[in-house]
């Protein structure tokens, strides 16, 4: 059964009539929708090496052969598939800074979207349709928003379906566009395979004999002259794919890249379903695939019965790229805004088969479906990321607290140069800030260097075991460390090695020195034995018991915020013995809490610091400072006790007595009968009654 497009318009693809208001308003939600899933700071570790590359290209005005950056890689082949990337976000920071580059990210984004927009709606799909699939296409693209070349190629695979899908209605030569998008996509990033994998599926599926197959439904059926064209296109992409500074090699290399048997140790690389493992916003990735699978295989199954055809471009892109997708979830973008616009074309068909009971209501209640459902999703996704589940910080610039910007600057200040045992998420940040001064073992390219698996074996075992580390360390002659402080990736047993030394830390990284070498004088006036990035502080009371000790890890405190401001681990350290130390150490605690609020986000977990900020205050008589401090306690947390009876002390000598009386019943009523302080608050209370009573009689 054949559908003509007059029938076909009745439904998704029927005329335009959405009126204006509605589509500013869905305008909007869009644009508030985008711009807070990519409008927010740089967290990615990668981000830095391609920086660094960039930087690199340009200054030398070369592409080295050998990789610089790594000493374990030294000699080693490497591939610089993302050059012009490199280069274009080199030049962007130069410009504007790490601003701009989220203001690029952004921009690409809103690009992707609107080219996917003018796609759909290419395909016939109706406006409001047409926004729901840019919706879902945004979700799937959630998780790989970062300041890569990956972001580059989602453009150029969008283009490369752009040009398939009006090539039936243009000029056969047309289809040589792809050569150049090719081209572009093959110094950009290795997805560029999928730049002839797509046209190639084309090409084939329109050389399959019988008539039940509708490639693209009928859209991408080309007559004998455009597929002559197409297959000399295809003929030619990969000759195309030749124009990068490596050749023939480029075109193995994400073949290559895929074999190697520990990729999946890096979450990027592993499958859909461990997603949810790195953080649970990532489930709605695959909902978002589930959807899309099941939207495509009810589609087809239709159109299946109805017509006795098949899609051959969209079932294969299902089939390799959507399997490929399963097993390397970052691919999961590439197959959804490939496969968004043959789905579009399955609906459209369907919809045209819906029976027409009058001349306009199946598209009005289709309409109105639409765009209830536009208003609920775009709304329903805005409240939930400025509200509820944001996965970044929002903003411009660096994320702060998460790349060892504090451990860097002490090893610029110390001229702690060689090379690195580092975390492997800092590596990138590393070769940013120090690099040649300071080389590191490992970084996020170890895929563009086809990393050496033994090595990274004996990396992984370092992390665990004493002897590995030594015996890597000692193999590559290497004296520093600068490693994750984060709990679950810290290597708490080198607190306890006689071979290494701290000598730094904050609540991102410590640096550690081998003992016994050329760093013995920063060890002897620089090294942490008492403290170090432990959230738990209450370590530190133990120390109390003994005035040198206590003294000595004092002095480490100190040590550390004067090496890093941003320390407010060390803050917070400093709050709590200057607390232990009583009176006499009331403006030092002062300031230690007011440095640590300063440093920390305004949350809940904050609340109790200002209560006990309210409770110096109000010691060193400062009325007016302890009770803004106090009610901003209790605005976090309503259940404190401590702010009220900072407001009821103020209020006292205020002689505000009705004020005082109740922030005391409060206290009061929450105590238990037989709390030590009860009677306390019960006498302090009938006091205050007392003068208010008193004040009541005159």
């Amino acid at each position: 059964m054949d559908v003509t497009k007059a029938s076909q318009s009745r439904a998704v693809a029927s005329p335009v009539t959405t009126p204006r208001l509605l589509s500013l308003v869905l305008g909007l939600l869009v644009t508030a929708h985008l711009s807070l899933l990519g409008f927010f700071q740089i967290s990615d570790p990668d981000t830095w090496w391609h920086l660094k590359q960039g930087e690199l290209y340009l200054t030398t005005w070369s592409l080295p052969a050998d990789d610089p950056f790594a000493f374990t890689t030294a000699g080693r082949e490497w591939v610089k598939f993302s050059w012009v990337a490199d280069i274009l976000f080199y030049l962007t920071f130069l410009a504007a800074g790490a601003p701009g580059l989220v203001l690029l990210r952004l921009l690409l984004l809103f690009l992707i979207a609107l080219v996917l927009y003018r796609v759909l709606r290419g395909c016939d799909l109706h406006p409001l349709a047409s926004v729901l699939l840019v919706f879902v296409a945004s979700l799937a693209l959630r998780f790989r928003l970062f300041v890569r070349p990956e972001t580059l190629s989602f453009l150029l695979l969008l283009t490369t379906m752009a040009i398939l899908l009006r090539l039936q209605d243009r000029p056969a030569r047309e289809v040589y566009a792809l050569l150049p998008v090719q081209v572009a996509w093959v110094n950009v990033h290795a997805s560029f395979v999928f730049g002839f994998g797509l046209p190639g599926l084309v090409l084939l599926a329109n050389l399959l004999p019988g008539a039940g197959f509708a490639p693209g439904w009928g859209r991408l059926r080309l007559d004998r002259e455009h597929v002559r064209h197409l297959a000399a296109a295809v003929i030619s992409l990969p000759a195309a794919s030749l124009l990068n500074p490596h050749g023939a090699s480029m075109l193995s290399f994400p073949f290559r890249q895929n074999t190697m048997t520990r990729l999946t140790d890096f979450k990027e690389w592993s499958e859909v379903w461990v997603l949810p493992e790195i953080d649970p916003v990532w489930s709605e990735v695959i909902i978002v695939l589930s959807v899309v699978l099941i939207a495509f295989a009810t589609t087809a199954f239709l159109l299946l019965a109805w017509e006795r055809r098949f899609d051959p471009v969209g079932g294969g892109i299902v089939l390799f790229m959507g399997t490929y997708a399963v097993f390397r979830s970052r691919a999961l973008p590439y197959f959804v805004l490939a496969v968004l616009p043959l789905l579009a074309l399955a609906l459209v068909r369907v919809a045209g088969h819906m029976p027409a009971r009058g001349p306009e209501r199946p598209h009005q209640w289709l309409e109105r479906t639409g765009a209830v459902a536009c208003l609920l999703v775009l709304t329903a996704s805005i409240v939930d990321q400025g509200l509820l589940t944001s996965r970044f910080r929002p903003g411009f610039g660096v994320r702060p607290n998460y790349f060892p910007e504090g451990a860097t600057t002490f090893l610029e200040r110390y001229r702690l140069n060689g090379r690195v045992f580092n975390s492997y998420k800092f590596g990138g940040y590393l070769l940013w800030r120090r690099w040649p001064a300071n080389q590191v073992i490992i970084d996020g390219r170890y895929d563009a260097v086809l990393f050496d698996e033994k090595l990274l074996e004996a990396y992984l075992q370092a992390h665990r075991s004493p002897p590995a580390l030594d015996r890597i360390t000692a193999a590559y002659g290497v004296e520093i460390l600068v490693l994750d402080a984060d709990p679950d990736r810290r290597m708490a047993y080198l607190s306890r090695h006689p071979g290494w030394a701290r000598v730094y830390w904050d609540p991102v990284a410590e640096v550690f020195v081998r003992r016994g070498g050329r760093h013995a004088d920063l060890i002897a006036d620089h090294e942490y034995r008492l403290t170090d990035p432990t959230a738990d502080l209450r370590y530190l009371a133990a120390y109390r018991r003994d005035p040198d000790t206590w003294d000595r890890a004092l002095t480490e405190l100190r040590r550390a915020v004067a090496d890093n401001p941003g320390n407010e681990l060390a803050w917070l350290g400093l709050a709590q013995e200057y607390r232990a130390a009583g009176p006499t150490a009331l403006e030092h605690r002062l300031e230690a809490l007011a440095r640590a609020l300063a440093l920390l986000p305004r949350a809940p977990v904050t609340s109790g610091l200002h209560a006990e900020r309210a409770e110096a205050l109000l010691q060193l008589g400062r009325f007016d400072e302890a009770t803004v401090a106090a009610e901003e306690a209790l605005r976090l947390d309503g259940e404190l006790l401590s702010p009220r009876w900072v407001l009821a002390s103020a209020a006292e000598r205020r002689g505000a007595w009705a004020e005082a009386r109740d922030q005391l019943r409060t206290i009061l009523a929450r105590l238990g009968p037989d709390h030590p302080e009860t009677h306390i608050i019960r006498g302090r209370l009938e006091s205050v009654e007392r003068n208010l009573r008193t004040d009541g009689r005159r």
